[in-house]
């Protein structure tokens, strides 16, 4: 391997790990901001399920109140 190639292989890698890094950087302040900005409870003042909070980060809602939206969502449409 020459030593220009060994350089562009050493770019290469750098770009490579940066590029991972910053989207580490990015995943980590997106659970970040889903944890501080969605709370806990429905604005119908159910608290919502852990479960669903787990398999859902974002949900806003409890089951019985996204289920309403959904269908009024439909209607409209």
């Amino acid at each position: 391997m020459s030593v220009s190639n060994l350089a562009f292989e050493l770019a290469d890698r750098r770009a490579e790990e940066e590029r991972a890094a910053g989207i580490r950087r990015v995943q980590q302040a997106i659970r970040a901001a889903i944890e501080v900005t969605i709370s806990p409870f429905c604005d119908c003042g159910v608290r919502i399920p852990d479960d669903r909070r787990q398999a859902m980060p974002h949900a806003k809602r409890c089951i019985d109140c996204e289920t309403f939206v959904e269908r009024q969502n439909r209607r409209s449409a």
